[in-house]
């Protein structure tokens, strides 16, 4: 009975204030404007217009998934380290991320607002020399050398996860995201959630893949700076960490640089 009833309330409220125009048809139910457009049907606030395309409630550009090269930078914004376990290898250093749950607070209708949501991250660094071994104790943390292998390592890895919160400010240049360009700024905070050494190297009859679980003295936190700009569902990214990778005092300081493309969802 009640989708009966609901039925006829919307085919009376769109015979007695319905505009049809080919596949389109407008009606309104108190201050709310409602448009079908091949039978979808899409909630318009009163005052917006809509053009004919379709677009979304929030537009936001959090939800999605990154991939970003990675990089260490000294305190002076330079890859320069006397410490060789600072010393990353571009080609096997980057970060993926996926991000979900996103919330937009509206300011200005969709052009402007704050968005969160949540992400977790999963950022590597390969040691540029392939006989290192990465080590610590409770004071220190540096890469030793494993002189023990003639070839060395097909792969030294060191690997962090993190859980993260965005804080950004959005903006965007049309309500529709069939043309929209946009571009937020702010903060991601974030929790590292496990960290690990991957080794990878031969051995007689193939290769042997091992890995080392352990803190090594790496910041429990990470804020990030982040700048993201795009064109649809597509866009790029920089993400600079104020804080340095592994704890003070017991490494160089080495802030990470994350640079790459987003594809939204």
């Amino acid at each position: 009975m009640k989708k009966i009833i609901t039925a006829l309330t919307l085919l009376t409220g769109a015979f007695l204030f319905g505009q049809n125009n080919g596949d389109t048809t407008r009606f309104k139910v108190g201050e709310m404007e409602f448009i079908i457009v091949d039978n979808d049907t899409i909630p318009v606030e009163d005052g917006e217009e809509y053009d004919g395309k379709r677009f979304s409630g929030d537009m936001t550009y959090w939800s999605g998934f990154d991939i970003g090269v990675n990089m260490l930078m000294n305190g002076n914004f330079e890859p320069s380290f006397n410490s060789k376990h600072l010393q990353v290898d571009p080609a096997q250093s980057f970060s993926y991320s996926f991000n979900f749950m996103e919330q937009k607070i509206r300011i200005v209708k969709d052009y402007f607002g704050i968005v969160t949501g949540i992400g977790f991250t999963n950022s590597r660094y390969g040691f540029k020399d392939d006989h290192l071994r990465l080590a610590s104790n409770a004071d220190s943390t540096w890469g030793m050398v494993d002189s023990s292998l003639v070839t060395g390592f097909a792969k030294n890895q060191l690997r962090v996860n993190y859980f993260n919160v965005p804080l950004l400010f959005q903006i965007n240049t049309s309500k529709s995201e069939e043309n929209n360009f946009h571009i937020a700024f702010g903060a991601i905070g974030g929790i590292r959630m496990g960290s690990k050494v991957k080794y990878v190297y031969d051995v007689y009859g193939g290769k042997n893949d091992h890995k080392e679980e352990g803190r090594y003295n790496i910041n429990p936190f990470q804020l990030c700076a982040t700048v993201r700009m795009g064109y649809k569902d597509f866009g790029l990214f920089a993400n600079y960490n104020v804080l340095s990778l592994y704890e003070t005092g017991k490494s160089e300081t080495a802030y990470p640089l994350t640079f790459g493309a987003s594809f939204h969802f």
